[in-house]
């Protein structure tokens, strides 16, 4: 039975259309990364999201020890970093895809012309399951004026429009 709830389980998150982040940190070692889905925000106040984490992940480790982190929203034209992220590479070799930059006040590998970044503080970390669920304090907000993010649906790459018949 729990074969069988965990395959329709993991049938219906296809269903669950998502903007694709790269969750970056930084720390002795250098630059950490991964490609993420598993993303919300949590609160306004204060402004806070959570990135869920496979405790098998390469960047479970940093981001814990870190204490920071940057939420990279992409957009559009940002499919070959997604790829690059989600296993194509491994480790630093990651980020030789996309122009990254260093935030100076945080040290944190942020993607300039990315949707949004969310340069945030580990305010919380909770385990269950597989995962570890982080909570983020956000500090610091850019984001791009054109919204067109990278989405993830059905095991594919989409895009957002606006449906005629609802516009206002």
């Amino acid at each position: 039975m729990t074969d069988l709830i965990q395959s329709d389980f993991l049938e219906a998150m296809r269903r669950l259309a998502s903007t694709v982040s790269i969750v970056t940190c930084a720390d002795e070692s250098g630059w950490h990364g991964m490609a993420a889905t598993a993303v919300t925000s949590v609160s306004v106040d204060p402004p806070s999201i959570l990135v869920c984490v496979n405790g098998a992940a390469s960047l479970n480790r940093p981001l814990k020890t870190s204490g920071r982190f940057c939420l990279n929203m992409l957009s559009i034209g940002h499919t070959d970093i997604s790829r690059a992220f989600g296993g194509k590479l491994k480790g630093q070799e990651r980020f030789s895809i996309g122009d990254w930059e260093t935030d100076g006040s945080s040290g944190l590998p942020y993607l300039p012309d990315a949707q949004a970044n969310l340069f945030c503080l580990t305010d919380h970390v909770v385990h269950y399951g597989t995962h570890d669920i982080f909570i983020g304090r956000v500090e610091c907000v850019r984001f791009a004026e054109e919204v067109s993010p990278l989405v993830y649906q059905n095991g594919r790459y989409a895009e957002t429009r606006e449906l005629a018949s609802l516009a206002i």
